[in-house]
């Protein structure tokens, strides 16, 4: 973002400038794929409404005064902002067909947007889980340093995702690649001084260094819970394993789709089991709260069953007004 402060325009950047073609040849390079992109957009319309109960319900039932709901409203803000570019934007640009160089400043923004998102999510997962870890092994301590790690973990978040946003690269959104990519690809002469130009490292570092603490942070936390039910099945062991399982799974392949696309392109099945990922990484989390845990499932049921009987009372209402 600090580019397009210096330089006024996102085609005044170096290596970002598009105009040695039309919008109909730049038009001519991409590929619309509609049987991708409706899916992800009714997808993430679905995730977006399922989130806001959620929210209100954690504030009804004054889950917030408990440090990890902290983290986690924020978790959720984030996976609600990341949905935004990984199904909302993302699906429009896939049935459009969409090339960086079709809409430079879109794209250069919403690139910045996606990228800050994933960072963020990365960062808030971390924090939510070693939160909870320490909160365990120091039990005896934990009402007086559990709200002092909520707020240092808050500040942390906002404080990376911003440095990502302001100093690092964008990515550039492809429908022939299906991804969000270091180049927007608008050179007409490719060289190292533009690939010098794309280049992130510190996202390729984000995602090594992220997949390491969350195997380490979950395992621990695992092993912790289930030594808490001194070595019996218990429903908290179980349903601790479960999310480790989803949540590892999703996250890690998104990391390792993108890194990989820094060496080489995957194929278009990888791709898209990329994309898959990376709009279910923000989206199991919503089906995790709803279904794991009692309190918002309990008052999740209350609020969706309340809406629909009444919305069967007033169209009782309103048939029983015609008929008579």
């Amino acid at each position: 973002m600090n580019r397009l402060i210096e330089y006024g325009s996102v085609e005044a950047i170096p290596y970002y400038n598009c105009s040695w073609k039309s919008f109909e040849e730049w038009e001519a390079t991409g590929v619309k794929r509609p049987w991708l992109g409706y899916p992800l957009l009714i997808f993430g319309t679905c995730i977006e409404l399922i989130y806001l109960p959620i929210v209100y319900i954690i504030f009804k039932t004054n889950l917030i005064k408990h440090a990890c709901y902290k983290i986690i409203v924020v978790l959720i803000s984030i996976d609600m902002s990341a949905t935004c570019c990984s199904c909302l934007i993302t699906g429009p640009l896939l049935i459009l067909g969409s090339v960086f160089c079709m809409y430079p400043t879109f794209t250069y923004l919403a690139g910045g947007i996606a990228l800050v998102t994933w960072c963020m999510a990365c960062a808030a997962t971390v924090s939510l889980f070693a939160n909870r870890v320490i909160s365990i092994a120091f039990r005896e301590y934990a009402d007086a340093i559990e709200k002092k790690l909520a707020y240092s973990s808050i500040v942390f978040i906002f404080s990376y995702g911003a440095f990502m946003y302001v100093f690092t690269p964008t990515v550039c959104y492809n429908s022939a690649i299906m991804a969000w990519i270091a180049s927007p690809l608008s050179e007409e002469f490719p060289s190292a001084a533009a690939d010098k130009m794309y280049e992130n490292p510190i996202q390729s570092y984000n995602n090594w260094i992220f997949l390491a603490c969350i195997f380490t942070l979950f395992s621990i936390y695992f092993f912790m819970v289930k030594k808490l039910a001194q070595g019996q099945k218990s429903k908290a062991s179980r349903a601790i394993f479960i999310q480790c399982s989803i949540i590892c799974f999703w996250n890690t392949g998104v990391a390792l789709v993108y890194n990989a696309l820094v060496y080489v392109t995957p194929s278009p099945p990888v791709l898209i089991f990329a994309q898959i990922c990376w709009a279910f990484n923000h989206a199991c989390p919503a089906v995790i709260y709803m279904t794991m845990n009692s309190t918002i499932r309990r008052e999740y049921k209350k609020i969706v069953f309340g809406i629909m009987s009444q919305v069967s009372e007033r169209k009782i209402y309103c048939f029983d007004k015609f008929i008579n």
